[in-house]
């Protein structure tokens, strides 16, 4: 009897074991062949591992074969570099299987091959500085992380991948740039530096912006405006335009042209602490097509964001309603949709003009409802500000857009006389005048031009969102949004949670290494026990 038992015990012993053993063969075989499936189930936030929509578009539209050439430090790199350099390869296998074969790649390591870094700087790829902490110390070493995209004769250079920038969207980008046959133009009006004392724009990385995404840039001067080869016209800050300059904007949009203008209705004056009002006169035309910017100064409250300001005191922190984050944005418009944010400056209500269109207006922007508006008297100076009451406050408008069939002023007014390439002047005729827009024609209106200045929209800047909601206007005005979904696509780390403790990262390992055997060992414990006491209970019952 009691040789039995033990032959019981050790027979279930021996199926625990086995047991064991095959549930470890199950998963290295499930292990196995996941890794050599495509398919996958993407669990990160963002999704940074599932291709979006506008790149198997622009994938599936490729007539010819992309070779891209990615030079990789590959060994003893930082975990951030090691993670990117990994992404874009698993990126680069799904490319290759959405474009049906038409993406090839290869990577070469430019740090274990003097002649393959010589190839890389030749290319344009450029070297940088890869930081690894440790416990102890800090390493500095040179690396390589860029790429480079050959389509039909044309290459396109990512010189080194951003951290703030999602692989993917750098990816398309490249692609898209080298693959594209209609290249948008983009006419800018702009105040100007003075070159004589090295003065750089006021607007200067905003055609820095629009020429990486592909755009061709043409600065436009307005003594002399040509916009027949214009896909969009985009004008900062705008001072009092000649007729002629007006008529030839409004022609522009009759003809289905379309228009960005960001412009106050105030004049700034930070030295004074102070403002005057004044109202560039492109609102002549800009009533007709149903908008108004308005001499005004908006005070946001809700919004405001914090600032050091100089008092006798010395600097002190405090919210200035001049600098503030716009939260209230359109969700159903493409180009607002995507952003969590604006940073505006210094910004005057746009709002419906008393003309009325019959166009479609949509407002894309507006302050939140503790918005206080200086209309006579105006300081700048947010330190002396009162916060104002919730009775004197309201929401207004900051950017708005009008699409559809739009009204001419020059339909009412006389068209002025148009200056020749040889200085000579014609006059128009009144049968040469467009006095209503195509259907297409679409003008948006933004009433803080500061809000694009140079030093805000910087790559380094929290107003960088601000050259993003830029990128998507003419993405959508010119090449039907469809890169401004994936340019939403922020780099994330890939993890299920956003940040990871050594004590759970600890945890889990435990969890997923020593949890699943003890587990199957519990189990198989308790079915002996439970066939034990089953026995025992027969015994009882039937006897021996």
């Amino acid at each position: 009897m009691t040789t039995n038992a033990s032959n019981r015990a050790i027979r279930y012993g021996m199926n625990v074991v086995v047991g064991t053993i095959l549930f470890f063969v199950v998963l290295l075989a499930i292990n196995f062949f996941a890794g050599k499936s495509r398919v996958r189930l993407d669990l990160t936030r963002g999704k940074q591992y599932t291709i979006s929509d506008a790149t198997r578009k622009i994938l599936t539209s490729l007539k010819d074969r992309v070779n891209i050439t990615v030079y990789a430090t590959m060994q003893e790199t930082p975990p951030d570099w090691t993670e990117q350099r990994n992404q874009l390869l698993d990126l680069l296998q799904e490319y290759r299987l959405a474009s049906r074969g038409k993406v090839h790649f290869t990577f070469k390591d430019p740090s274990a091959d003097p002649k393959i870094e010589e190839e890389a700087q030749r290319r344009g790829i450029r070297e940088q500085t890869m930081q690894k902490v440790g416990a102890t110390e800090l390493s500095l070493k040179a690396g390589y992380l860029g790429f480079v995209v050959d389509y039909k004769g044309k290459t396109e250079t990512v010189p080194a991948l951003r951290p703030e920038q999602s692989v993917e969207y750098q990816l398309t980008r490249a692609i898209n740039k080298a693959a594209q046959v209609n290249v948008p133009t983009v006419g800018i009006l702009a105040p100007a530096g003075n070159p004589f004392f090295g003065e750089q724009g006021k607007y200067d990385l905003v055609p820095r912006y629009l020429e990486e995404e592909g755009y061709k840039i043409e600065n436009l001067d307005a003594s002399k405006l040509k916009l027949d080869n214009v896909n969009l016209l985009m004008i900062f800050e705008p001072e009092d335009f000649s007729e002629e300059a007006l008529y030839r904007i409004d022609q522009y949009v009759m003809n289905g042209g379309k228009l960005f203008v960001a412009a106050s209705g105030v004049n700034i004056n930070p030295q004074m602490g102070r403002a005057t009002s004044k109202v560039p006169n492109i609102n002549s035309i800009l009533e007709f097509y149903g908008m108004r910017i308005n001499a005004d100064l908006l005070e946001d409250w809700g919004k405001a964001l914090p600032r050091l300001y100089r008092t006798q005191r010395g600097f002190v922190r405090g919210p200035d309603p001049f600098f503030v984050e716009v939260t209230d944005l359109n969700t159903t418009s493409i180009i607002t949709k995507d952003l969590a944010a604006l940073i505006t400056i210094y910004a005057s209500s746009v709002s419906p003009s008393a003309h009325g269109t019959s166009a479609t207006l949509d407002v894309l922007a507006r302050t939140s409802p503790l918005t206080k508006r200086q209309e006579s008297f105006f300081n700048i100076e947010a330190e002396k500000l009162r916060r104002p009451q919730k009775s004197e406050c309201d929401t207004f408008n900051i950017c708005m857009m009008a699409r559809g069939k739009l009204e001419s002023r020059f339909a009412t007014v006389d068209p002025p006389a148009l200056t020749n390439d040889d200085g000579t002047t014609r006059a128009v005729l009144a049968s040469e005048v467009k006095r209503e827009s195509s259907p297409d024609a679409t003008v948006i209106v933004y009433g803080s031009p500061l809000s694009f200045h140079s030093e805000l929209i910087s790559p380094t800047s929290n107003g960088v969102i601000n050259a993003l909601f830029l990128l998507n206007v003419a993405d959508a005005l010119t090449r039907g949004g469809e890169m401004i979904a994936l340019r939403s696509k922020q780099a994330q780390n890939s993890v299920l949670k956003p940040e990871i403790s050594p004590a759970e990262a600890l945890t889990t390992q435990i969890v997923v290494i020593g949890g699943v055997p003890v587990l199957l060992i519990a189990l198989g414990l308790a079915r002996f026990y439970f066939n034990r006491l089953k026995r025992l209970r027969y015994r009882e019952i039937y006897g021996s």
